[in-house]
C-alpha cells in the first residue's frame, strides 16, 4: 500500500469496547455513516500504524468532515510499507 493510502487521523482518545480496540478519531472527510470509505483502510493513529476494522457511532446518517467518530482497529501487518 503506498504511503498516501495510509489515512493520518487526528484521535481524541483510545478506549476499549465489549472487547474491541477502539479509538475515537476525527473524520477525515464526510461520506456515508456505515463509513465504507474507511472499513479496511490501514491508518496512523498517534504515530502508529492500525488496520481500520469497523466503524462505530452514538448517531445514524451521513458522517461530516471532522465529526468524532469511534473505530475498531487493529495493529497493521509489519509487512506493509509505512
Amino acid at each position: 500500500m503506498p504511503a498516501e493510502d495510509v489515512l493520518d487521523l487526528d484521535i481524541f482518545y483510545a478506549y476499549g469496547y465489549q472487547g474491541r480496540t477502539m479509538m475515537a478519531v476525527r473524520a477525515p472527510f464526510a461520506m456515508a455513516g456505515d463509513a465504507p470509505n474507511l472499513v479496511g483502510r490501514i491508518a496512523r493513529i498517534g504515530g502508529a500504524r492500525y488496520e481500520i476494522v469497523s466503524v462505530s457511532r452514538q448517531i445514524a446518517g451521513p458522517i461530516a468532515a471532522g465529526e468524532p467518530i469511534g473505530v475498531e482497529v487493529r495493529p497493521a501487518s509489519s509487512d506493509r510499507p509505512a
